[in-house]
């Protein structure tokens, strides 16, 4: 199916469920549902895996008709659809399609072909990265709904290689339903990733969590990521671009 049936089905399953809420609050309570479902698996202290399942629960507990919350799967039957086989930053232009983005605080929606191009810029030998230690890690400080880290892992799977297997994420974002929109996007397209609900300009840090792949690459490695370098001129790869302390594609 192609990506823009896919977003038709998506948003009409969206609107069919619970009229008395608007869309855009549907679709943040179905990115924090799928979230904290996904989450819960990669969580290995109880706590934390207790407390995203009573918030799961919390939000099914918004719905007085049951047979909304069932409507749920469709909604990540079709993004996995879109994030395997379309290869786009599915969720990012869904908020955008149905005005979800926090353009107050200046979110807007990168095309997946600019992403792109920009990844490519960055990463213009995928091989070299990979040949020291078999892997290499991306920073991105504000990630968005992950485009670009999208982009990067498909820019690997064309040069011949699993991304899985050979690149590592730490991405940071700060909005609250954009973090749930990363994490759900670099978990279906299976990225090892540590994302984090966080500001990258004050250091705060809210809550994180670990990708599924990322368990699968650090039994292949036995780490996510090397300690920092001592050499100043071996620094991370950031692929959001970053220009007086402004993101030029804060929705990427």
């Amino acid at each position: 199916m192609k990506k823009e049936d896919l977003k038709k089905d998506f948003i009409k399953v969206l609107e069919s469920i619970d009229r008395s809420k608007h869309r855009q609050d549907n679709f943040r309570n179905f990115c924090e549902m799928a979230y904290c479902a996904i989450a819960k698996r990669t969580q290995t202290d109880t706590e934390k895996a207790d407390a995203l399942e009573d918030r799961y629960m919390e939000i099914v507990g918004t719905y007085q008709n049951k047979d909304d919350v069932r409507i749920m799967p469709e909604l990540m039957d079709l993004t996995t659809q879109a994030i395997i086989n379309a290869r786009c930053d599915f969720l990012g232009e869904i908020a955008a399609d149905i005005s979800a983005l926090d353009t107050k605080n200046g979110q807007f929606f990168t095309p997946y072909d600019v992403a792109k191009l920009m990844t490519k810029m960055q990463m213009p030998d995928i091989p070299k990265l990979i040949e020291d230690k078999g892997f290499f890690s991306l920073s991105d400080p504000a990630a968005g709904a992950g485009c670009m880290l999208l982009v990067a892992a498909d820019c690997v799977e064309e040069a011949g290689y699993n991304p899985m297997d050979c690149m590592s994420v730490h991405a940071i974002e700060l909005n609250r339903t954009t973090y749930h929109m990363l994490y759900i996007q670099l978990s279906l397209r299976g990225i090892a990733a540590q994302v984090i609900h966080g500001n990258s300009l004050s250091l705060e840090t809210f809550t994180g969590a670990y990708t599924p792949a990322a368990i699968h690459f650090f039994g292949k490695h036995g780490r996510l990521f090397d300690p920092p370098s001592k050499d100043p001129e071996k620094k991370p790869i950031t692929i959001t671009p970053i220009i007086n302390a402004e993101q030029l594609s804060l929705f990427g």
